[in-house]
């Protein structure tokens, strides 16, 4: 599964980069003037967007080497406790991720305000629209059908067991997100944990996508309306 999952994120990123030729391309055609070029923040979003668009189409295309029902593979099936689960799996979450932000935002805001700015920026101006599908909708498909899916489905039948293939898809999750700072990166893995326990306790990848996809959502939208404190000093 792991040679697997580098292929995919390689043959992603080579998308992601076709993605971002192309947005360029579209920004100069039928332009009069000077050519615009796209800004770097504009590359940067059209690449994420190419690279969440090729780890969903070639994550669904390799579980279907592994096994002849790929949604079974991916963990894409009804949760076992049925679709009411929705109704609380994300409340753990943002009861934990809201009160980690509260403390972070009394002792150290700098550290919050430098996690969300790249966020708070990609949702400004032409990028905002774009941003918004990348963060509530790419990011949780791609992510989860590639970790929670892909990975955790094959790895926790192999040696590793469940603790073990938990402890690795929340670590490779989260050096996804090596940007962060160190107490980003904590709530992160944490996060990762949890998605774990709800794939095994519910048997669905659609909890985790759906619960990814609120906490996304709701972030973006606080952040697309508010303005970001300048911290202190």
């Amino acid at each position: 599964m792991l040679p697997a999952t580098l292929a995919i994120f390689a043959g992603a990123a080579a998308v992601g980069i076709v993605f971002s030729i192309v947005a360029g391309a579209l920004l100069s055609a039928g332009a009069t003037g000077p050519l615009p070029t796209a800004t770097p923040l504009e590359v940067v979003v059209a690449w994420m967007l190419g690279l969440q668009v090729g780890v969903i189409v070639l994550t669904i295309l390799a579980a279907g080497f592994f096994a002849s029902n790929r949604w079974e593979t991916l963990a894409l099936r009804r949760p076992q406790q049925g679709w009411v689960v929705l109704a609380w799996a994300p409340l753990p979450m943002f009861i934990a991720t809201g009160a980690w932000t509260a403390f972070l935002m009394w002792w150290r805001p700098d550290v919050v305000v430098d996690d969300l700015k790249v966020f708070k920026d990609m949702l400004t101006g032409n990028t905002a629209l774009a941003a918004l599908i990348v963060i509530g909708i790419g990011a949780p498909l791609s992510e989860e059908l590639l970790f929670r899916g892909f990975m955790f489905s094959g790895l926790a039948k192999s040696r590793l067991g469940i603790l073990g293939t938990t402890l690795l898809t929340a670590s490779l999750w989260t050096a996804l997100h090596y940007s962060y700072s160190m107490f980003g990166l904590i709530e992160v893995f944490a996060i990762g944990l949890y998605f774990s326990w709800l794939l095994v306790r519910t048997g669905s990848a659609w909890v985790t996508i759906f619960c990814h996809a609120v906490y996304n959502t709701v972030v973006a939208l606080v952040l697309y309306s508010v303005t970001l404190p300048v911290p202190a000093g």
